[in-house]
């Protein structure tokens, strides 16, 4: 497995989502029963700050790397992504308002998936998740023999 899959998987899909199940454990544990209710909007907002921090570093990271079209098209499509998380976030909170649990959780999971996708798009070539060997071989750490 790669860093970055081990990192995806550990810091944004575990850790990342301790608002979605660390209250549920704790609820289970308090007051010995689990309400689903709850579970819609703590996906909800997950997928929000995903979502946003993958557009951002999508954009920071290929802002230098375009030219003016290509970074115009990506913006247009971040905007589309943007205002696609917009709609389902309203329509997730009014599901959830009328009771429509399952749905606004569906609606949920959907922008998580799509978070996903940016993060890993976004991410693809982050120098943060390479592991870079020497040119001639052996521990890049290691100290340099002459010096």
């Amino acid at each position: 497995m790669s860093i970055k899959a081990k990192y995806f998987f550990i810091a944004v899909i575990i850790m990342g989502s301790i608002g979605i199940w660390l209250p549920i454990i704790l609820e289970a544990i308090i007051e010995k029963k689990v309400t689903f209710h709850n579970v819609p909007p703590n996906v909800t907002t997950y997928f929000v700050s995903l979502l946003f921090a993958g557009c951002i570093d999508l954009i920071l990271g290929k802002i230098n790397k375009l030219n003016i079209n290509g970074l115009v098209n990506v913006i247009l499509n971040i905007l589309f992504i943007l205002l696609l998380g917009l709609g389902i976030v309203v329509g997730a909170i009014l599901l959830n308002i009328y009771k429509y649990d399952f749905w606004a959780l569906l609606l949920g999971i959907v922008g998580l998936l799509i978070s996903y996708r940016i993060w890993w798009i976004a991410n693809d070539g982050n120098p943060n998740f390479s592991n870079t060997a020497a040119p001639l071989g052996g521990d890049v750490n290691r100290p340099l023999a002459n010096g």
